[in-house]
């Protein structure tokens, strides 16, 4: 079944001396999940770890490729369309998520995972990974790379990790921003655009998000004026049903529109 799926797109979106910086993207079918490596000198550093596990197993093998050691793998969020590849791919690896991520895992991991298997099957993860590492917001250096880990509250999720690499220009948001897709919408509309109202306006040009490949500063705006758009028809009582036709018509070149099904009967429950 494997070697009948699409392919993802792999690249190399940045490089700095001995730094480089890979990005994996899965295909529209699978909501373009992005997951990321920061290859520096001696090491690499993973960034989520896909939904399925094809494509867990596939991104895996494309780090693995690489030729150095992961020394570890940050979690952005508790979504499982980010942590069940871990389990799937990188169980045996050193696992950092924020404290509220790991406590959510904990709880509702296996549940998640059992009532996605239902409809997905082989393609869900058969082994959740607790991570294992507590990271807090704030700077670190590893194998002489800063890296500046940033907690967000109340946007696209309720607690999400983001991580700046000031030397490189680079701000990996994950599902702050979706690039060139549907976006997967909840309550916190307005808190999460004054979030990224001041992330397009730092410094920082280039941007990894948790879908889709690499934006820049006119895809975040992108991102606002959608958000904006969305919540002026919830505020309007618009229904579900509504909201899914006004969108789709509006903005009709994004992909992506498999994540309504998933989001609406969360955000109208």
């Amino acid at each position: 079944m494997e070697n009948q799926l699409p392919p993802a797109v792999t690249k190399i979106v940045k490089e700095s001396g001995d730094v480089k910086i890979h990005t994996f993207v899965a295909p529209e079918s699978f909501i373009s999940n992005a997951t990321h490596v920061i290859e520096t000198k001696n090491q690499c550093i993973v960034i989520d770890g896909q939904f399925v596990v094809p494509y867990a197993l596939q991104f895996r093998e494309y780090v693995d490729a690489i030729g150095k050691p992961i020394s570890r793998v940050y979690l952005s969020h508790g979504h499982p369309d980010h942590f069940f590849g871990i389990g799937a791919a990188f169980a045996d690896c050193e696992i950092y998520a924020l404290q509220e991520t790991i406590d959510f895992i904990k709880v509702a991991g296996e549940s998640i995972r059992d009532e996605l298997a239902k409809g997905y099957g082989d393609f869900v993860t058969k082994t959740i990974a607790v991570p294992q590492n507590v990271i807090t917001a704030g700077e670190e250096t590893i194998d002489g790379v800063k890296l500046e880990h940033v907690l967000h509250k109340d946007t696209e999720t309720e607690f999400h990790l983001s991580i700046k690499l000031p030397e490189l220009d680079t701000y990996i948001v994950q599902d702050l921003v979706y690039s060139g897709a549907h976006i997967y919408l909840t309550k916190d509309i307005p808190h999460w655009v004054e979030i990224l109202e001041s992330i397009r306006d730092s410094e920082f040009s280039l941007f990894l998000p948790g879908h889709g490949e690499p934006a820049d500063k006119k895809e975040l705006q992108s991102n606002i004026e959608y958000l904006n758009f969305a919540n002026s028809l919830l505020n309007a009582g618009t229904t579900a049903e509504a909201l899914k036709a006004a969108l789709l018509e509006k903005y009709p070149h994004l992909t992506g529109a498999g994540i309504f099904d998933i989001y609406l009967p969360r955000l109208f429950a």
